[in-house]
């Protein structure tokens, strides 16, 4: 059967098809077309001096099989008897063959549902009933079983050992082994697969067709791991039985393509000689992450312990990694939030960073199988206690914060003084464990509340709250993130938060109010993956993505951007972020503007300044360069700021006072009022002389180019002529 000819319409039930791929599965030598699929779809290969782009674009291909497609196979595969000999060369390229077509008839099959309710939709337009294809559980299984992996394996072994350090004691004495030990004994099987497999493919070169085989890369024995995990044998072999599918059950509950699959949570086969083998060494990473909290919960005199312990993980981790980005005293965890002498909520985490803040609810919720069998209740119910009830707890928080009426409660007893409320908060919702097709979810489920200080909600876990502050280690470029990406949160459309990462590392996630719907494909996290994997596993490849963290290095926004964040005040915190968010061509212009302003300043000791608004962000700012006092200095700037800003009907205008030459801040003002008319001001700017300040999206579109005569006065406010000043 030809994909192509495949349709959702054409597509059998998705049992017919599950049956016949099961019954393909359980052929004899089957395992051998699987071991090219895990050779060909998840090993990164790359020759140069360094991990590039190109390198890892299969990863994103069409024609590869998904991980989840792949246990699938190992699955249906572990009901049999799992024959290890090696088929004739013929038939096992029919192995593959029929494999591919039967996946992708199953996944033609998933897609029932949507493309039913959506033609209903389209049927039913006339006469406004909006049915969302998918707004049911049968709706969302496609995008739940093929939803993008939002983990990178090491992040698994990373954070196993701080999930689980609390557990050691009752980890030793149940199963014989502590999560340290079991992420040494996987990580030096990765080690060793990864070797073996180079080894073995030049190894295969030598042999005939009928020999060829990625099968003997994934099989080792315990001993071999003792040497380079420096654990006891007997050790090891307690952690792999742990880890291994049980034979004499052969995977009986897989009965469905959402039923439990064992070899998720057991993805190690142990055969009678003694060998093992790993077909998918992410699946063990995995599921030392996930699976040792259900042996605990299994405990009925542990499982309550097992449960806090998680829940404190999951705490912990986030102000942890948040206060990597913002410092200790910006970081505040389990707040308690009192109206008088009530306790009226609690913050799991809160950041507080000049006027903006972050509410951090975390919770351990997974999504059950019954959800993803198509139950629409339980998937509503999994939701709403994985997400939607850490949502209300964090408005609760949030609105909490721009009310004077309510005391922040520290654990230690003391309370949090505010030199100014928050002007924008950053509700974050974050669940501990990976929870499939999430961000569809969220946009379907969730009932959100805004107001001109509280954003929309960014919908996360925390393997995507380590990435983000790993790669944004600076205040002001994650503060800038979560602003961009919750003023795009109605037009972007992403199976999960790396995809709008990564575009927002390469491209800038500022997206025009032209697109209803923006679809961003996993393909843009490719410098996004390399950054991460030079970072943590010490690939050689870019550790920083060209792009918004680079552009402005040995800039004057640069400069400026630096001190703003050593200073974290309000005023210029808010000035910092406007800074980020121009276009390239937008940034050169400031760019140019702010040097050679500083110089004339320098050279002819006169007053020179600078203005731009931002019509998107109803706001802008005026920079001025001068010798004069300080309160002199200040007052013109503060005068200046107030007519640019109603001048431009803006609702936020910042000031910037810098030294002539060297450009540093001497001072800076913000004015935060929404516009309204004033006939003083009318009047006032009458006399005003003004000059052309062009907007900085008309900047990035390059309007300077196109619209300002040679002759005319520079519009970046340098008092010169345009050819003598910016044009160059």
């Amino acid at each position: 059967m030809e994909k192509k000819e495949l349709t959702p319409q054409s597509a059998r039930e998705e049992s017919e098809v599950f049956e016949e791929l099961e019954k393909l599965c359980r052929s004899t030598g089957y395992i051998h077309a699987i071991a090219y699929f895990c050779w060909r779809d998840n090993l990164i290969r790359f020759s140069g001096d360094q991990l590039t782009e190109k390198d890892i674009q299969h990863q994103y291909s069409n024609d590869r099989l998904l991980r989840t497609e792949i246990s699938t196979l190992i699955g249906l595969m572990a009901k049999g008897e799992m024959d290890t000999n090696i088929p004739e060369h013929q038939t096992l390229q029919t192995y593959i063959d029929q494999s591919e077509a039967l996946l992708h008839e199953m996944h033609m099959s998933l897609q029932k549902p949507g493309m039913a309710a959506f033609k209903v939709m389209v049927r039913d337009l006339s006469k406004s009933i909006g049915i969302d294809p998918f707004s049911t559980a049968d709706g969302l299984r496609e995008s739940i079983f093929y939803g993008s992996e939002s983990a990178y394996d090491f992040q698994y072994k990373e954070l196993a050992r701080l999930k689980y350090r609390a557990d050691n004691d009752w980890l030793k004495s149940h199963v014989s082994f502590t999560i340290d030990e079991a992420c040494l004994v996987a990580g030096a099987l990765g080690d060793l697969q990864v070797q073996r497999l180079i080894d073995f493919r030049e190894t295969m070169l030598e042999l005939s067709p009928e020999q060829w085989t990625f099968l003997p890369g994934f099989v080792f024995s315990a001993q071999e791991l003792e040497a380079p995990s420096c654990i006891p044998l007997e050790t090891i072999e307690h952690i792999l039985a742990a880890f291994c599918v049980d034979r004499d059950q052969a995977n009986a509950s897989f009965s469905s393509l959402s039923a439990f699959n064992e070899t998720n949570a057991a993805p190690i086969i142990k055969f009678a000689d003694g060998s093992y083998i790993l077909l998918q060494h992410y699946s063990l990473y995995e599921a030392i992450y996930e699976a040792p909290f259900f042996w605990m919960a299994g405990d009925n005199s542990y499982s309550a312990t097992a449960s806090k312990n998680r829940g404190a993980f999951a705490e912990q981790f986030l102000a942890d990694r948040l206060t990597r980005v913002f410092g200790r005293k910006h970081v505040f965890q389990n707040v308690d939030i009192y109206k008088g002498k009530d306790r009226f909520a609690e913050a799991d985490v809160l950041v507080l960073y000049g006027d903006r803040a972050i509410v951090v609810q975390a919770k351990s919720k997974r999504l059950t199988i019954e959800a993803r069998k198509g139950n629409d209740l339980q998937l509503k119910d999994d939701f709403k206690k994985a997400i939607h009830d850490a949502y209300d707890q964090a408005l609760l928080c949030s609105q909490a914060l721009i009310s004077g009426e309510y005391r922040f409660v520290l654990s230690s007893g003391g309370e949090i003084s505010f030199s100014k409320r928050p002007t924008k908060i950053f509700p974050l919702c974050v669940v501990s464990d990976h929870f499939p097709s999430l961000a569809v979810q969220a946009q379907q489920f969730l009932n959100i509340q805004t107001s001109q200080a509280i954003q929309p909600p960014i919908i996360t876990d925390v393997l995507f709250v380590d990435v983000l502050t790993e790669i944004l280690e600076s205040p002001l470029h994650l503060l800038n993130y979560l602003a961009l990406r919750t003023k795009v949160d109605n037009q972007l459309f992403i199976s999960q938060e790396l995809a709008a990462l990564g575009f927002h590392l390469k491209h800038h996630l500022w997206l025009d109010d032209k697109y209803d719907k923006v679809n961003l494909g996993d393909e843009f996290t490719s410098s996004l993956d390399i950054a991460m994997f030079a970072r943590r596993l010490g690939v050689p490849g870019e550790r920083t993505p060209k792009g918004i963290l680079t552009r402005y290095e040995g800039s004057p926004i640069g400069k400026l951007l630096s001190e703003i964040e050593a200073s974290a005040t309000p005023e210029l915190l808010g000035l910092g972020m406007l800074f980020l968010q121009p276009s390239s061509d937008a940034a050169r212009h400031i760019n140019n503007g702010i040097d050679r302003l500083a110089r004339y300043a320098a050279e002819d000791g006169k007053h020179h300044d600078m203005s731009a608004p931002s019509e998107a962000d109803k706001a802008g700012f005026t920079i001025h360069f001068n010798s004069l006092p300080d309160e002199i200095a200040r007052e013109r700037l503060s005068a200046h700021c107030q007519m640019r800003k109603y001048d431009t009907k803006s609702n936020v205008w910042y000031g910037l006072l810098l030294a002539p030459g060297n450009g540093d801040i001497r001072g800076a003002l913000a004015i935060e009022e929404h516009w309204k008319a004033d006939p003083d001001m009318e009047k006032a700017l009458e006399a005003w002389p003004r000059k052309p300040a062009v907007p900085i999206k008309r900047l990035s579109q390059g309007a300077l180019r196109r619209k300002i005569g040679r002759n005319e006065m520079c519009p970046c406010g340098s008092g010169k002529k345009y050819k003598k000043c910016c044009l160059n």
